[in-house]
């Protein structure tokens, strides 16, 4: 059900905050779990205005970021997989990864090597690759100081079916959508307090997943959480070259080159290239931001790259990351309300790993620990409360 009362007033066990794919896995594991929940989000569901938007994302066992995170793609996988089996909806597309580097690079020589390491580790099997068999198989034309490794459990997650499909499992078990509803403060306590121009909320925990909008909210709550919010242009390119095949694809040479694309599966025909970085933006804001600068760089890189494609991009969309200094996430407990939980500043990374990071906040709401090790992705790294 959705409620877009004027004046609401509702009572539950837990009360999530952001409607996105973090929030919703969060709401579909507490209601699974028996736990009365209530989803909140700013905007009428479904929505484009934070991070979960559009259609596709890329997944895969691929893991070059911090080593806790191998054991938490990997559980995500294959939550993925149940989630499709139980709502009856097709969520995963097979499309393997392409994961390029320089051979001499000090940063792309360790990435692809914690690449392979990781799909090993998560029962996959890599393929090396040098840098002619590259260009031929996957239509590309990298120079010879490139090399690249190949995950072939990769694939696309299709991400507004995704994010309808927690959203109706939570509600067919007895979760309540509470949509088209600011809550624009928080009163903690041993029943947290959230109150809106429309109404109020009690709960006896809370899961704050605002995307975006992560810093302000929590900073409202003593948290000062280093975050920036980038505005990330979304290209799609035309198909020039038939023999194209699908693939999912990442750039590792260098930390300021990170290009990353996805087969045609939105836009029959037409590939998804973006680079992994914009400018600082507020997400109030956010169609303001000038991004010319962004598209000719994208432009530039698909002309020296991907001769596969045409040179300019036939479709311009855009999507909001929120990214912390170190570009891990955050997932945590309020260090006073310990019956505040959060999760924010994904960096554009997320999307693939929604359901572990969902099931752990749904455990904390409950006072229990997560079943696996988030322990590196603490608040306390950043160690700026004004508490």
């Amino acid at each position: 059900m959705s409620t877009h009362n004027q004046d609401v007033s509702l009572e539950c066990e837990v009360a999530v905050v952001g409607g996105g794919v973090m929030g919703s896995s969060a709401a579909h594991y507490l209601a699974e779990a028996g736990r009365d929940t209530v989803l909140i989000d700013q905007f009428p569901l479904p929505h484009s205005r934070g991070s979960s938007g559009g259609h596709t994302r890329i997944t895969r066992l691929a893991n070059y970021g911090h080593p806790a995170l191998t054991a938490i793609m990997k559980d995500s996988f294959d939550q993925w997989l149940q989630l499709e089996h139980q709502s009856g909806v097709r969520l995963f597309r097979p499309a393997p990864l392409l994961a390029v580097g320089l051979n001499s690079s000090e940063n792309s020589a360790p990435a692809l090597d914690n690449v392979k390491a990781s799909i090993h580790a998560s029962g996959g099997t890599p393929e090396a690759l040098d840098v002619a068999t590259t260009n031929q198989r996957f239509r590309t034309s990298f120079p010879s100081n490139y090399k690249a490794v190949v995950d072939p459990s990769a694939g696309v997650l299709m991400a507004d079916k995704c994010l309808k499909a927690l959203q109706n499992l939570f509600i067919n078990n007895g979760g309540r959508v509470l949509d088209g509803w600011p809550v624009t403060s928080i009163i903690p306590g041993k029943t947290v307090e959230l109150r809106g121009p429309k109404g109020r909320v009690r709960a006896q925990a809370v899961v704050l997943c605002p995307g975006p909008w992560a810093g302000t909210l929590l900073d409202s709550l003593g948290v000062q959480l280093p975050v920036r919010t980038e505005k990330i242009g979304v290209y799609y390119w035309k198909v020039r070259d038939s023999k194209t095949p699908a693939f999912t694809f990442i750039d590792l040479s260098r930390p300021e080159n990170h290009f990353y694309a996805l087969p045609d599966y939105e836009y029959p025909g037409y590939m998804k290239v973006c680079y992994h970085a914009g400018p600082q933006t507020d997400p109030d804001e956010r169609d303001k931001v000038d991004m010319s600068a962004i598209q000719r760089k994208a432009e530039e890189y698909v002309k020296n790259f991907f001769p596969c494609l045409e040179p300019k991009p036939s479709v311009v969309e855009s999507c909001m990351y929120t990214v912390t200094p170190d570009e891990s996430f955050v997932l945590d407990r309020h260090p006073l309300h310990h019956n505040l939980v959060f999760g924010a500043g994904f960096s554009g990374t997320g999307f693939k790993i929604a359901p572990a990071c969902g099931k752990a906040l749904a455990r904390m709401a409950m006072g229990l620990q997560p079943q696996l090790d988030f322990s590196p992705f603490g608040f306390s790294r950043f160690n700026r409360s004004k508490l």
